[in-house]
């Protein structure tokens, strides 16, 4: 019986939609399946140990109905790492691809950091799932890894099976690994020999680190619950890349890219769109103009233009504050020539006051002596003239108690 995922319609609609297609590099076949623009730069999806090309089918539909070009890839047997780069390049070659993005899970992320720092130029961005930088846990006796392609095919998958995560799942989870488990059944006993392989020889992508850094940017994808990678592993990769983007998914288990595809391709989408890889392959500006996004350019054009116009804000108010303290000292100094003209007035009144009244009281005084000799002499003038009349005719009143014609007496007497 199928599993869930195997019989749901979006993995028929995958399979009826995007064909699958077989390249032959030096007698081996390469299986992939391909949708999107071909013209742009494809991301290229490269599996695990159980995996295959059909476990990405979510990335591949969600992806390319965006406009991302993007390959999911599955590789034939090669028993070492050198030979797995060699014949990766030449499957690109074959198909004409010259530079690409590269979504490596677990063993296939080990796989791309040795791509990358072989043939630095043909790898533009990294993305990273639960993978590692180098064997060293997984190492077994040289006589174990030369058994591998001998050892029956039931006995490798058990192999890989035990190693599945057991117990009672979460329901995407569960649905993820019967899937794998449904694909697990498909490969042959060179292709489970040949990766278990690749997983236990003593290999190590240290000496490509320094350059791996330099020149490809990188987003490392992990989830938070607990993984069969072993946690030692995942640390080291932390440390070899320490100036890589990190994104973490809460529940994903080992297959993320199944069990919570939508926030693995929402995480994809955010790195490409980082490095302005945009969908269709059109320039930002282009593309920013169709869906509103601000580029970096733009980004920084505008902030350049903002912090024009806080400085020349900035200037303004200087000025503005020297006008107003020209304005405050003009002021103080009409308010300064007001009070001294008010001042001068006051003191100038005061003068002529002062003088007015000098004036006045100088006057009185010589009117106040002119009045006393005046009196004096009115008064020394009419005694003289009384004496002399007096003398002359008598008292000045006779009295007379009669009329001399009548004879009656003066009633005023």
């Amino acid at each position: 019986m199928k599993s869930r995922i195997g019989r749901s319609k979006e993995f028929t609609a995958f399979r009826s939609e995007v064909p699958r297609q077989k390249c032959n590099v030096e007698g081996k076949d390469w299986t992939y399946f391909q949708f999107g623009p071909t013209k742009m730069a494809p991301l290229i999806c490269l599996h695990g140990t159980s995996g295959t090309a059909e476990t990405f089918f979510c990335q591949v539909m969600t992806l390319g109905s965006k406009g991302y070009h993007v390959i999911a890839a599955q590789w034939p047997d090669y028993w070492d790492h050198g030979k797995w780069v060699d014949g990766f390049y030449k499957f690109l070659a074959t198909i004409n691809i010259k530079k690409c993005h590269l979504l490596g899970v677990s063993l296939g992320g080990f796989m791309a950091l040795h791509f990358a720092g072989r043939y630095p130029d043909r790898v533009q961005s990294l993305i990273l799932c639960n993978s590692f930088v180098d064997t060293r846990p997984f190492h077994q006796p040289s006589a174990w890894s030369t058994m591998l392609g001998y050892m029956p095919e039931f006995y490798l998958k058990k192999y890989i099976l035990d190693s599945f995560p057991k117990g009672n799942l979460p329901g995407p989870h569960a649905d993820a690994v019967d899937f794998v488990v449904e694909q697990l059944e498909t490969l042959t006993r060179k292709d489970l020999g040949s990766r278990l392989s690749l997983n236990c020889l003593p290999s190590s992508v240290a000496k490509y680190i320094k350059s791996i850094k330099e020149k490809h940017p990188m987003t490392i994808l992990d989830t938070v619950d607990d993984v069969v990678l072993p946690e030692i592993m995942r640390e080291r990769l932390y440390k070899a890349f320490p100036n890589a983007k990190q994104a973490y998914i809460k529940s994903g288990g080992d297959f993320p890219f199944l069990s919570s595809h939508m926030e693995v391709s929402m995480h994809i989408q955010v790195h490409l769109r980082g490095i302005e890889v945009f969908p269709g392959g059109v320039d930002a500006k282009e593309y920013a103009k169709k869906s509103g996004i601000e580029i970096k350019e733009e980004k920084a054009q505008k902030k350049k233009e903002a912090v024009k116009k806080v400085v020349k804000k900035a200037v303004k108010k200087v000025l503005t504050e020297k006008e107003k303290e020209a304005l405050r000292r003009k002021k103080e100094e009409e308010l300064r020539r007001k009070e001294e003209e008010e001042r001068k007035a006051k003191e100038e009144k005061l003068k002529r006051d002062a003088e007015k009244r000098k004036r006045r009281e100088a006057g009185n005084r010589i009117l106040a002596g002119l009045v006393d000799k005046s009196d004096e002499d009115a008064d020394n003038l009419f005694k003289d003239k009384s004496k002399k009349h007096q003398e002359k005719e008598g008292a000045l009143f006779v009295e007379d108690t009669g009329d001399a014609e009548t004879g009656e007496a003066d009633p005023f007497s």
